[in-house]
């Protein structure tokens, strides 16, 4: 995953700025065409867009004060357990993050924005982020059951999380992420009341544009999914392995696990640097076969996200 890092020396450069003092003391402004690399570099990291997953616990601020305390650990617990049971449940999506079988492994820790109630996940591919999210929210409903980390839940109770999923411009400054992307989603987190899955237009488009719509999970196959540009150089050889949850090696295969029902609204815009964004709302179910799961003999449905459609506005 490519994320561009914003450099002191060319926003110095381009933008005459003494954010360096080695930059412009004792020298010249320089010329339009002497800058046009740094011009470039900068076009470039603006133009950069990456998936971003975003999650908050629902009204976080309204536990009490010990409950507040627990709920960064409960939600790191699952985080984690999220991502080590993708990583061996989605052998061909999530390969770059195998850091069971592979050297050089992308470190899913790096590219997380913690809010301590919840947090960004930068990440590969829109498919990356659904299948992540479904993950999570199945560990999510063990734990609302009782079934994982129980004396957790006796103190902190039944816990609601909203989820966001944005595609648009991501870049590294220092030690932190900025950009589009992360600001976007926030913003449809915080319009919403509902507890919803929500994603943006470019997500919307991404899925149309490259599967034919986000409701083609359902029927597609890991044979499809190696041709779009996000998985070119992965492993085409994990395809044809066991470990591939929900989504099978291609659209021959039939078997229980899987996408049943995946539904889409647009519900709404809100406004983003004076221009207008298409806000959908995202409800699907999913068969999970998680018979290994902490001893739990368990075939479960999960719903992400609900049905209602009720609007979004500035106003909300």
């Amino acid at each position: 995953m490519e994320i561009p890092e914003l450099q002191y020396e060319t926003l110095g450069k381009v933008y005459q700025v003494n954010i360096l003092p080695r930059i412009q003391i004792n020298q010249k402004r320089e010329k339009l065409g002497e800058i046009e690399n740094e011009i470039k570099e900068l076009n470039d990291l603006f133009s950069s867009k990456q998936t971003v997953l975003g999650f908050d616990i629902f009204q976080y601020s309204q536990y009490k004060a010990e409950e507040q305390i627990l709920i960064p650990v409960l939600f790191g617990l699952i985080y984690n357990d999220a991502w080590n049971l993708a990583i061996q449940n989605y052998s061909y999506i999530f390969q770059k993050y195998d850091h069971y079988n592979l050297a050089n492994t992308l470190d899913y820790k790096k590219y997380f924005i913690s809010t301590g109630d919840g947090g960004f996940q930068i990440i590969d591919s829109p498919i990356h982020a659904i299948l992540f999210l479904v993950v999570f929210s199945t560990i999510l409903r063990f734990y609302n059951s009782g079934l994982y980390i129980p004396l957790i839940k006796e103190k902190i109770g039944i816990i609601d999380i909203r989820y966001a999923i944005s595609y648009d411009n991501i870049y590294h400054y220092m030690d932190n992420y900025y950009g589009s992307g992360i600001i976007n989603n926030a913003r449809m987190m915080g319009k919403d009341k509902l507890n919803r899955l929500l994603i943006d237009r470019n997500i919307y488009n991404w899925f149309l544009e490259n599967i034919t719509g986000i409701e083609n999970l359902i029927s597609i196959g890991l044979d499809e999914i190696s041709e779009i540009k996000e998985f070119e150089g992965y492993d085409g050889k994990r395809i044809s392995v066991e470990n591939n949850a929900l989504i099978s090696a291609n659209t021959k295969i039939i078997k229980m696990e899987g996408f049943k029902s995946i539904d889409i609204q647009k519900i709404g815009e809100i406004t983003e640097k004076k221009t207008k964004m298409d806000i959908y709302n995202i409800h699907l179910q999913a068969i999970i076969d998680y018979r290994s799961f902490f001893h739990i003999q368990k075939v479960v449905t999960v719903s992400i996200g609900n049905l209602n459609t009720t609007g979004i506005s500035e106003n909300t």
